[in-house]
């Protein structure tokens, strides 16, 4: 299995891949400095998967770089590893066909987690895609994100953590945060009263 990572820190580089190498013995790395050489590599060699970071020197703005290699290599599986966890920069992202978008501020193990969705050919969507600031109506309705809202389905469903997360391809600790913030926005403190409460505000049905 060919991993390109792409990021213009090589201290960064280096420990990711020593980071993620424990966990994915079987994986051949590649580096890349900046997106000109991102494009080298991929020319020479076989990759399986490139990680690349958004903020690289490049020719033009990471959004036309994304999207000519998209253009270039459509069977290539791209997932952005990058600082910016701004929801409007990761929808942006998403919009030009890549398959995973990882905050660099992410735990380990949803690091694990990410890189084997994407391996696995499926799509990974960061928490942070869903996790926005409540808001409120004139009738003072609590809004769930849409992440929230399936996973307040889901509950109401009966489903435990464990289950939900399986259903969702998210970690079970994810899943407990998503949870909490449900909790918090909903202002109850088991998932009883969040079930009543989303209910009596027609949130579910």
């Amino acid at each position: 299995m060919q991993v390109l990572l792409a990021d213009d820190h090589a201290i960064f580089r280096e420990g990711l891949m020593l980071l993620i190498g424990t966990r994915f013995p079987q994986i051949e790395w590649y580096q890349a400095n900046n997106w000109h050489e991102v494009h080298q590599v991929l020319l020479r060699s076989p990759i399986t998967l490139a990680l690349v970071d958004l903020n690289m020197p490049g020719q033009m703005p990471w959004p036309d770089e994304i999207r000519r290699l998209s253009k270039q290599f459509p069977k290539l599986p791209i997932c952005i590893l990058s600082a910016t966890s701004d929801p409007e920069v990761i929808q942006s992202a998403f919009q030009l066909g890549i398959k995973g978008y990882i905050p660099k501020l992410v735990d380990i193990e949803e690091l694990q987690q990410a890189i084997s969705v994407v391996l696995s050919g499926r799509t990974y969507l960061p928490s942070q895609l869903w996790e926005t600031q409540p808001t409120t109506n004139n009738y003072d309705k609590a809004i769930l994100t849409q992440r929230q809202s399936t996973i307040m389905r889901l509950l109401a469903q009966g489903n435990s953590n464990k289950q939900i997360g399986i259903t969702l391809n998210l970690t079970e600790s994810t899943v407990k945060r998503h949870v909490y913030n449900i909790f918090q926005t909903l202002a109850v403190n088991n998932r009883v009263e969040a079930i009543r409460s989303a209910r009596q505000r027609g949130l579910i049905t």
